[in-house]
């Protein structure tokens, strides 16, 4: 009896390589869908939900910078206001800092003469006025004309270009280049790490780790690499400012030893965050990652 001959195999097509306009409209629909499933949380009140908003507006602004010469105007009328909504909300942040200050003073014995209903009314209000900041910051114009922009960005087709622009992953290593040559001019100003210097070195660390979250697959396993390191550096970094903003605010504490101890302990930890960034760093700086990463990068953006 004579064999059937094999069925053959179905062969699917390749997807289409995705263009550099898709994959913006792709990023900037998945960072919305963040921003839309957080909102009503964080007007109830959720401090994770809150910085979960900043961070996916955060990314957006990275996607602004990284994709700008797609469309330069509305880009960057999206970046700033961005920009300005991050700010407000950046304020709900500051209280934050504020009720673990509390918090730390409490355990450090510095409310002893304040009953422990007084306590928790303090920090019920401050709760409250943390709430009320969030929910002003989601409730501005700003916010508002942010949200209108996206919706009618993601439903408007794509344009059809006439000129074929490069692939996305030219307009990544590009902004890529760019952020590691400015974290290399910050680090190299941050002398001995003060709050300023250490600040602008930890928000350019940030848009490094969101500009891997984003594309350090596609760009090679140096990119993945580096993007591990930056992104220890810089939580670590984000924990030294949260530091350097609490011993700012402790200076308003009622003088005694329950400040003194809050202080020591707030530099202490400072301390601890410090040695971590600098453990971190020294993996991201090594020298034949650099090398290797930088080729990978300046070969994919001259494609």
């Amino acid at each position: 009896m004579a064999r059937r001959p094999a069925p053959k195999k179905r062969v699917r097509p390749r997807p289409p390589a995705e263009t550099a306009d898709r994959a913006l409209r792709r990023h900037l629909a998945a960072q919305w869908a963040v921003v839309a499933q957080n909102e009503n949380k964080a007007r109830a009140g959720s401090v994770e939900a809150l910085h979960d908003i900043r961070v996916a507006l955060r990314r957006m602004r990275s996607l602004t910078t990284t994709f700008a010469a797609l469309d330069e105007d509305f880009l960057d009328r999206l970046d700033k206001r961005v920009s300005k909504v991050c700010d407000r909300m950046g304020e709900a942040r500051d209280l934050d800092v504020w009720i673990e200050l509390f918090r730390d003073l409490v355990k450090a014995g510095g409310t002893e003469g304040v009953s422990a209903r007084d306590r928790r009314q303090v920090l019920a209000m401050l709760r409250r006025q943390r709430t009320r900041l969030a929910a002003d910051a989601l409730e501005c114009g700003m916010f508002q004309r942010v949200k209108k922009m996206i919706r009618e960005r993601l439903r408007r087709r794509l344009p059809e270009r006439r000129k074929k622009l490069p692939p996305p992953e030219v307009f990544e290593a590009r902004r890529i280049l760019a952020v590691r040559a400015l974290i290399a001019d910050r680090h190299g100003r941050v002398g001995n790490f003060s709050k300023g210097p250490a600040h602008d070195l930890r928000r350019a660390g940030r848009r490094l780790r969101y500009l891997s979250e984003f594309f350090a697959e596609g760009l090679g396993r140096e990119s993945v690499r580096a993007g591990h390191w930056i992104t220890k550096a810089q939580a670590a970094l984000g924990k030294v400012h949260d530091c350097d903003s609490a011993l700012e605010l402790s200076q308003a504490l009622p003088s005694g030893a329950a400040r003194a101890e809050v202080r020591r302990a707030l530099r202490k930890r400072r301390a601890a965050q410090l040695r971590k960034f600098k453990t971190a760093w020294r993996r991201y700086a090594d020298r034949r990652l650099q090398k290797a990463w930088l080729a990978r990068l300046e070969a994919a953006a001259a494609r």
